[in-house]
């Protein structure tokens, strides 16, 4: 069943009823549209004024926990943990326990890739502007690349033991948007669970995370509550399709695309995922990498990294970290995916173009 969704003010978002038997909040915030659904136990029904109060409390406490997130990650607002870090570069400032746990989090992922995630590549990516079609200079880029390097970005701690921050390279950038969602909706997931919500659906700007399976729905091929939803993989030459289906109950999906954000300048596509080496558009022969595991941080962690490895490569590297699967596809709209899918994943054809 479809729904249109406002995305509206973060401080004042309401829950309110879904199509599908759910309570829905949405809003526009860490740059991007988020939604979130929640559902009854079985056996409640969705007009009990009761469960509703419930959810809707739920709802109003994860809408919050994004607008604390909003503060202390934000790499633009003023007063946040990561600007506060940036102003007293290379000296350490205190900093939410949170934040330093998803600065230490985000460095093994930068170890593990040998370096093709990097956390410092705002450096870089502060000189492109994929909205304008600006392409920085070599000058430039030979000048900023030299300060990309995550293990100058310290977690430590105070005399009374409150952890700390510190950049050790102020000309370094610091961007935590690449893994920031993820840990978003796995600590969103983990409240809404101690508030008795054991049934979500969670779409932080395509960070997907799923409990609980779907609710019975006799109507639509659904007899019994907890089977999975469908999430599918836009298909990298046309947005308005899947490619892929995957099947999941509980996890979370998350897809990087060289298409997500791209201009042509002088007969040449530039795309986003850029290579720390060189500052330029990653070359890889991958349009697309989805990955699929039960926290959303992981799936942030290895989506860049994979994409970037290309399609062969990016699936024998995943086939070696347990619990996490990944979908592949190339430039030549061939799908690749890791074993660990192969009884919950259904391919779309493309279609051709008239």
């Amino acid at each position: 069943m479809q729904q249109n969704y406002t995305y509206g003010d973060p401080h004042t978002a309401i829950p309110c009823a879904g199509v599908d038997g759910s309570r829905v909040i949405s809003f526009f915030i860490f740059n991007t549209d988020v939604h979130m659904h929640v559902y009854p136990d079985d056996g409640e029904q969705a007009a009990d004024p009761v469960v509703i109060e419930r959810l809707d409390r739920a709802l109003d406490a994860a809408r919050l926990r994004c607008l604390e997130f909003e503060h202390a990650f934000s790499r633009t607002r003023p007063d946040s943990d990561i600007s506060r870090a940036h102003a007293a570069a290379p000296d350490p400032v205190r900093v939410d326990p949170r934040t330093a746990e998803l600065v230490t989090l985000a460095k093994g992922y930068c170890a593990a890739s040998g370096g093709l995630f990097d956390i410092t590549m705002g450096t870089v990516t502060s000189l492109w502007d994929f909205h304008h079609g600006v392409v920085p200079g070599s000058l430039a880029l030979s000048r900023a690349l030299p300060h990309v390097d995550y293990r100058r970005v310290q977690v430590g701690a105070d005399t009374d033991g409150c952890p700390t921050l510190s950049i050790l390279d102020p000309d370094a950038i610091l961007d935590l948007g690449g893994v920031a969602k993820g840990y978003i909706a796995d600590d969103i997931a983990c409240l809404l669970e101690g508030r008795q919500v054991s049934r979500f659906a969670l779409n932080l700007g395509g960070n997907v995370l799923v409990r609980g399976g779907r609710t019975a729905d006799p109507s639509h091929g659904r007899p019994h509550a907890g089977m999975p939803w469908n999430i599918g993989i836009v298909n990298p030459r046309d947005d308005a399709h899947s490619r892929a289906i995957v099947a999941l109950a509980d996890g979370s999906v998350v897809t990087s695309g060289v298409s997500e954000r791209s201009f042509t300048r002088g007969g040449v596509t530039y795309h986003h995922i850029l290579d720390p080496a060189t500052g330029l558009p990653a070359e890889t022969d991958a349009a697309s990498a989805t990955i699929v595991a039960p926290r959303s941080l992981d799936c942030d962690g290895c989506s860049t990294t994979v994409l970037m490895m290309g399609a062969r490569r990016g699936i024998d590297f995943v086939e070696g970290i347990p619990g996490v699967e990944a979908v592949i596809i190339d430039r030549d709209d061939e799908v690749l995916w890791t074993s660990g899918l192969e009884d919950r994943l259904s391919l779309v054809p493309t279609l051709p173009r008239w």
